[in-house]
């Protein structure tokens, strides 16, 4: 391979790679849709998960029944806002006192508007945490 096609690959990935980090920003959410989410820079396929608002991350089990066991993982170190995914089609039932239970701003949301709410709060500084649901 000659050094011209050396450097001309070089640029082509430099650019391939600046182009993914843009579009899918560390720290946040980037291209998304049904049974696929970019977090973290990350594609993820078919992953129910939760994001504290220290920032770890950890994958969960897909489930329609949303109580409080499922998010207390969530609230701590307490967020000032817990957004709810409830699924694309919003399929997710979340218990009927969830609201009560939790001590901090509630935003219920389908995912699509959970992924904008959660991107938005944190370029806003926000601390805020997710349990979103891929599917449904």
């Amino acid at each position: 391979m000659s050094r011209k096609t050396t450097i001309v690959i070089c640029i082509a990935v430099v650019l391939l790679i600046s182009l993914w980090l843009i579009t899918n920003p560390p720290g946040r959410f980037g291209k998304c849709g049904f049974a696929f989410t970019t977090y973290n820079s990350v594609p993820r396929i078919v992953t129910d998960m939760q994001i504290r608002c220290d920032g770890k991350f950890r994958k969960v089990e897909k489930t329609h029944d949303l109580g409080y066991s499922e998010i207390e993982w969530l609230l701590m170190p307490p967020p000032e806002v817990l957004i709810l995914s409830t699924g694309w089609s919003a399929k997710v039932v979340p218990a009927e006192n969830i609201r009560e239970t939790i001590p901090c701003e509630v935003h219920l949301l389908p995912t699509g508007k959970a992924i904008e709410e959660f991107n938005r709060l944190k370029r806003e500084g926000r601390r805020v945490a997710i349990h979103l649901h891929s599917t449904c």
